[in-house]
C-alpha cells in the first residue's frame, strides 16, 4: 500500500484513532494517580585491589573489572538477601529480590545496589543492610580461603621438608659405607629438586600472607544509601505521555487492522481500485419524498444521471455502443432503476431509445413503467424467433424436395415485426419491451439461436440505444451469457452493501464473458453536507440565469420580429429551471459518431459557450401525459 492509501484509511477512521489516543492516555493519567508511591535508595559499593609492581597494578585493574561484575550478582544472590530478609519481620527473599536490583557503573569499578519500598527510611535502611550483608560475607569467604590455602602450604612444606631429610640421611650412610658414585649422585640430585621446591613453597606462602593483609578490604561502602525526598514511582508525566502515545498507536494499527479484514467497499475509490473499472456516475440516495425513476426538478439524481448519460457517450467515441447490459452482484442492489433512469434519460437527449427487460425470473419494468402484466414482452419475441425459424426450415426444405422451383409460401415469406412486442411509454423517445411471460428455462432461453436472431433484429429496428436491464451476475448465468452478445455491460453497485468477495467474483465472471465492460456506477452514496450545498449553489444560480436568459430571449425574438410566439416560452417555474439546465447541458445534433463542438446558451447570458457532443442527440424535453413517440402501443 502507498502512503496515500494510509493516509485515506487514518482519515476515514480518525474517530477511532481519537478515542483510542484519549481514552489510553487518560486512563495513563488516572491510573498512575491510583498506583501506591515507591521510594528508591541507592547505595554506592567500590571494588579495590591493591599491588606493588606496574605489571601487578596492570593485572590487578583487570581482575578488579571481572570482580566488579562478580560482586554485583553476588550483591542479590540468595545467601545475602536471606540473611537480610531474617532481619526484616513479614519480610520474605521472594519480596524483597523483587525489590533490589545491583547495577555496574560502566568504566568504574563502582556497582548500585537499589532498593525500592513504600517507606523511604526503610528502602535505604535495606540498601544498606544488603551492602554491609555482602562485604562481611566476602570478608569471611576471603578469609576461609586464605586459611585453607596457607593450611595446604603449611603441609606441602613439611612434606618436603620430610623428603628432604630422608634422602639426606641416605646420602650420608651411602657415603659412609662407600657405595657407588652413581647412587649418591642420583640422589643428590634429587634432594636438590626438593629443596628448590620447598623454596617456592615458602615464597608463595609469603605471598599469600601478604596478599591477605592488603585486600583485607576490597569491598567498601563508597556512599551509603539515604532515604529519597521524592518517589521514583509512579512518574505522572511520564506515563501520562507514554499513555497517550501507545493510544495513538494503537488507534492507528486498529484503524489499519480494521479496514484490512473489512471486506465491504463504502467508497467509489475504493471499487474502483479494486475493480479497475472506472466509476461513471454516483447515484445519491434518494429522499423518500423524491421520485426514484425519472427525477426531475432539484432531485441532486438528475445531475448524476445526465453524467452517466455522458460517460456513455465517451465510451462509444472509439467503438459503436448500440446495445448495451445493466447488471449487478445481488438482488436489490437498483439495477432496474438505474437502467429505467438511464433510458429516460437517453430519450430526453433526443436518442430513441429502446428499454428490454431481460429480467425472465422476477420483471419489474413492467410495474415501474405501468405497462400490464400480460403485454407480451421478451419471451413471446424470442418464442415468435424460434417459430419464424422452424417455419423458413420447412419451407427450405419444401422447396429442396421440389423439382418445380420454390414454392410460393418461400418466396413470401412474412418478415417478423417487432412492434407487439414493443410498448410507447409516456416519455417521448422511449419504449419498453417488457419480460412477457416468465419461462420455465430463462437461461437456455437467452442462449438459444432465436435470441441472437432478436439481436440482430434489434440493430435494425430503429432505435439508436438498446438497454437490457438482466438478472444479477452471482448464482444465475443469465447476465453472463447476455452480456457476451452484447456491444457493453455497466455494472451497478449498490455501495451500502458491496463486499470485496462479490465484487471480484462479478470482475471475474464478466472477464471470463469477454464482454466489454463501459464501466461501473455507485448506487446509493450516502448524502454530504457537500451535496446540499451544491444543489443550493447550483439551482439558484439557475435561477438567476433562468430570469436573465428568459428576459433576453424575450427581447432578441420581438426584435427580429419571429414567427415564434411568446407563449411558448411561458412555463411554470420548476419547468423552466428544468428545461434551462437541459439546454445548457444538451446536445445538438451532429453526423453520427462525429464529436464537435456547438454553440449553447449561457445560464447568465446569451454569450455562446462551447459544448461537447459526443452522439446525435436533442435537446432534452420534458414528458407530458399522452405523448407518443409514434411506436406501436402494447
Amino acid at each position: 500500500m502507498t502512503f496515500e492509501q494510509y493516509w485515506a484509511i487514518l482519515i476515514k477512521q480518525w474517530k477511532l484513532i481519537v478515542i483510542c489516543f484519549v481514552f489510553v492516555g487518560l486512563g495513563a493519567f488516572f491510573g498512575s494517580h491510583l498506583i501506591l508511591p515507591t521510594y528508591q535508595s541507592t547505595a554506592l559499593v567500590q571494588v579495590a585491589i591493591r599491588s606493588s609492581n606496574s605489571q601487578s597494578d596492570y593485572n590487578s585493574l583487570l581482575a578488579s573489572d571481572q570482580l566488579v561484575q562478580t560482586e554485583a550478582q553476588l550483591a542479590v544472590s540468595d545467601p545475602v538477601l536471606r540473611e537480610v530478609a531474617s532481619r526484616y519481620p513479614g519480610l520474605t527473599v521472594e519480596q524483597l529480590s523483587k525489590v533490589v536490583t545491583s547495577t555496574v557503573k560502566p568504566n568504574t569499578q563502582l556497582f548500585e545496589i537499589a532498593t525500592l519500598d513504600a517507606n523511604p527510611v526503610r528502602a535505604a535502611a535495606l540498601a544498606n543492610d544488603i551492602a554491609t550483608t555482602l562485604i562481611r560475607q566476602q570478608l569471611q569467604v576471603v578469609q576461609q580461603d586464605n586459611t585453607q590455602s596457607q593450611q595446604q602450604i603449611q603441609q606441602e612444606l613439611i612434606s618436603t621438608r620430610q623428603q628432604i631429610d630422608n634422602i639426606t640421611t641416605q646420602i650420608a650412610a651411602l657415603q659412609a659405607k662407600g657405595a657407588n658414585q652413581t647412587q649418591i649422585a642420583v640422589l643428590q640430585a634429587e634432594l636438590a629438586g626438593l629443596q628448590q621446591h620447598y623454596g617456592q613453597w615458602q615464597t608463595v606462602l609469603a605471598q599469600l600472607e601478604l596478599t591477605q593483609a592488603q585486600s583485607g578490604d576490597f569491598l567498601r561502602v563508597a556512599q551509603a544509601a539515604q532515604p529519597a525526598p521524592l518517589p521514583v514511582r509512579p512518574n505522572l508525566l511520564l506515563n501520562t505521555g507514554a499513555g497517550f502515545l501507545l493510544g495513538l498507536l494503537l488507534g492507528i494499527l486498529l484503524a489499519i487492522m480494521f479496514e484490512r479484514l473489512d471486506t465491504r467497499i463504502r467508497t467509489p475509490e475504493a471499487l474502483s481500485q479494486l475493480l479497475g473499472w472506472s466509476v461513471l456516475a454516483t447515484i445519491r440516495q434518494a429522499d423518500p419524498k423524491e421520485d426514484t425513476i425519472n427525477p426531475t426538478g432539484r432531485n441532486t439524481n438528475v445531475e448524476a444521471y445526465r453524467i452517466l448519460r455522458t460517460s456513455i457517450g465517451f465510451a462509444a467515441i472509439d467503438k459503436p455502443l448500440q446495445t448495451m447490459v445493466v447488471t449487478s452482484a445481488l438482488p436489490r442492489d437498483g439495477k432496474s432503476v438505474i437502467s429505467a433512469n438511464l433510458a429516460i434519460f437517453m430519450a430526453k437527449a433526443g436518442k430513441n431509445t429502446l428499454l428490454i427487460d431481460a429480467d425472465l425470473r422476477r420483471p419489474s419494468l413492467h410495474e415501474k413503467f405501468g405497462i400490464p402484466a400480460d403485454k407480451m414482452g421478451l419471451s413471446n419475441a424470442i418464442l415468435a424467433f424460434s417459430t419464424l425459424a422452424a417455419s423458413k426450415a420447412a419451407s427450405h426444405y419444401q422447396y429442396s424436395a421440389s423439382t418445380h422451383g420454390p414454392s410460393s409460401s418461400t418466396l413470401n415469406a412474412p418478415k417478423l415485426s417487432l412492434d407487439p412486442f414493443i410498448h410507447a411509454v409516456d416519455i417521448p423517445n422511449l419504449c419498453v419491451m417488457p419480460s412477457g411471460p416468465l419461462p420455465p428455462n430463462p437461461s437456455e432461453l437467452l442462449d438459444s439461436k432465436a435470441m441472437q436472431r432478436l439481436l440482430t433484429a434489434l440493430t435494425s429496428c430503429g432505435a439508436e440505444i438498446v438497454i437490457f436491464d438482466t438478472p444479477p451476475l452471482l448464482g444465475l448465468s443469465d447476465a453472463s451469457i447476455l452480456a457476451s452478445k452484447v456491444d457493453g455491460t455497466l455494472f451497478v453497485a449498490d455501495i451500502t452493501r458491496a463486499k470485496r468477495a462479490n465484487l471480484e467474483q462479478v470482475k471475474a465472471l464478466l472477464e471470463k464473458a469477454g464482454t466489454r465492460i463501459l464501466g461501473c456506477v455507485v448506487n446509493r452514496q450516502r448524502r454530504s453536507r457537500s451535496d446540499s450545498l451544491y444543489s443550493y449553489y447550483y439551482y439558484r444560480a439557475d435561477e438567476q440565469g433562468g430570469e436573465r436568459s428568459s428576459r433576453n430571449m424575450k427581447n432578441a425574438n420581438s426584435a427580429a420580429a419571429s414567427s415564434t410566439s411568446l407563449d411558448t416560452f411561458k412555463r411554470s417555474e420548476a419547468q423552466a429551471k428544468e428545461d434551462l439546465v437541459d439546454s445548457a447541458v444538451g446536445m445538438v445534433p451532429v453526423s453520427p459518431m462525429e464529436v464537435d463542438t456547438q454553440p449553447q446558451l449561457d445560464l447568465s447570458n446569451r454569450n455562446t459557450i462551447k459544448t461537447l457532443s459526443v452522439y446525435p442527440v436533442q435537446q432534452e424535453t420534458q414528458s407530458r401525459p399522452g405523448e407518443r413517440d409514434g411506436r406501436k402501443g402494447g
